[in-house]
């Protein structure tokens, strides 16, 4: 069964048969299952009122076992995030009595 990613596959082959585009293949289609997975957690967190990133802040400190604290440098690591982003997402956290 023929996907979109066949389809561009063959479209760059056709267009430009000198270009290796075998990586497309599995690039194209783990890129797209990240999409399809993103959505579908964004919309079970919304259930809960809940963004991804705040998800993503709350397992961390929830995983690190009672007094379920990391300092902001252990948050970056885990998060990969920048330390201004972190300083926002744990101030927004802490506006709507989460952290």
């Amino acid at each position: 069964m023929e996907d979109e990613v066949d389809r561009l596959v063959a479209a760059w082959r056709r267009e430009r048969p000198d270009l290796d585009v075998e990586p497309l293949e599995v690039l194209s289609r783990v890129s797209r299952l990240a999409r399809h997975l993103d959505r579908a957690r964004r919309i079970a967190f919304s259930e809960h009122q809940l963004e991804p990133w705040e998800f993503d802040v709350l397992t961390s400190l929830r995983r690190a076992g009672a007094p379920y604290q990391l300092s902001p440098g252990q948050l970056l690591t885990q998060t990969l995030v920048t330390s201004g982003t972190m300083t926002n997402r744990i101030d927004r956290l802490a506006k709507k009595g989460l952290v």
